[in-house]
């Protein structure tokens, strides 16, 4: 994230409950349930013991909010009282830290709000896409690409991209930003993100999560403008692990370093905030020791 708005670069600037439609009631949203033996295999520790381990691995520069959820699997079977029993699952699987609803800057996350709401629109036939959206779409989110997220932000409404995601994943703490063309300083908090990513493959239509999904699969090493994207989730995780990274200055003095991930059937968030006078490097190497905490998946 090198930009916080459409037009303006400040100086300092980086160099970067869900309301489902009622017809998807009938879908339970379910947990690849495991017996305890293979728990490990699935990912390590519970979500209670991973978010204080992340959270303490993370150095004293700042402030880190930490939230882990597990992905939610559509299946097309299941009584009322099976899909109560999978959601309250799905509940307990779910932890963050005592900043997980506290609002941030979304940086570049908000990135991900705004592909998803323009597939959406797209494919229901409520805006036709120009030749150029979906290499947009597409570096917007591999590479960060700051100039083809404000393209995309003037031509399809802006902040209304994030309302409208934030009321279909009743994301309570996202809001669009408060002056309309500083697309960064939209806000979110570890919790919403979170739960975006969890319920992408039950709300949205499954191509556009796959695409979605397989763009963050594929993040470049180096952002669009040079910005090293290799910190968090993204220097830890195993290759080609869904990621997407995010960074900007200076909103209220602060420099914000963020990065999210599916990590197995894990989703991870991390959002950081430092003082302005910590620089990138210290930011990024900070998050990538929280980072660092997080197991990767194992299979077997």
């Amino acid at each position: 994230m090198a930009l916080a708005g459409v037009r303006r670069r400040p100086a300092g600037a980086a160099r970067r409950r869900v309301l489902l439609p009622l017809t998807l009631l009938a879908v339970v949203l379910a947990e690849v349930l495991l017996p305890p033996d293979r728990r490990a295999a699935a990912g390590g520790p519970p979500a209670a013991q991973l978010v204080p381990a992340v959270a303490g691995a993370y150095p004293p520069v700042g402030t880190l909010a930490v939230y882990v959820a597990r992905v939610h699997v559509p299946v097309t079977s299941g009584s009322i009282r099976a899909v109560e029993a999978r959601s309250a699952r799905m509940a307990a699987a779910a932890a963050g830290n005592a900043v997980a609803e506290r609002p941030f800057p979304t940086a570049s996350m908000v990135k991900l709000f705004m592909a998803e709401d323009i597939l959406r629109r797209a494919r229901n036939g409520q805006l036709s896409l120009r030749p150029d959206d979906p290499v947009l779409l597409q570096e917007m989110i591999r590479s960060s690409d700051d100039p083809a997220a404000s393209a995309l932000w003037v031509r399809y409404g802006g902040g209304r991209m994030v309302t409208d995601v934030a009321r279909r994943y009743r994301l309570t703490g996202t809001t669009p930003p408060a002056v309309p063309g500083q697309w960064g300083q939209a806000t979110t908090t570890a919790r919403d993100l979170a739960r975006f990513l969890a319920l992408l493959p039950t709300v949205a239509h499954p191509d556009d999560a796959a695409a979605l999904l397989g763009w963050m699969r594929t993040a470049t090493p180096v952002a669009a403008d040079g910005f090293d994207q290799q910190f968090g989730l993204f220097g830890t995780a195993p290759p080609l692990t869904a990621v997407k990274q995010g960074w900007m200055c200076c909103v209220g003095g602060n420099r914000h370093v963020h990065s999210v991930g599916v990590v197995g059937h894990r989703v991870v968030v991390l959002l950081s905030e430092v003082p302005r006078g910590v620089g990138y490097g210290e930011a990024r190497a900070a998050l990538t020791a929280a980072a660092a905490a997080v197991p990767p998946p194992r299979t077997g």
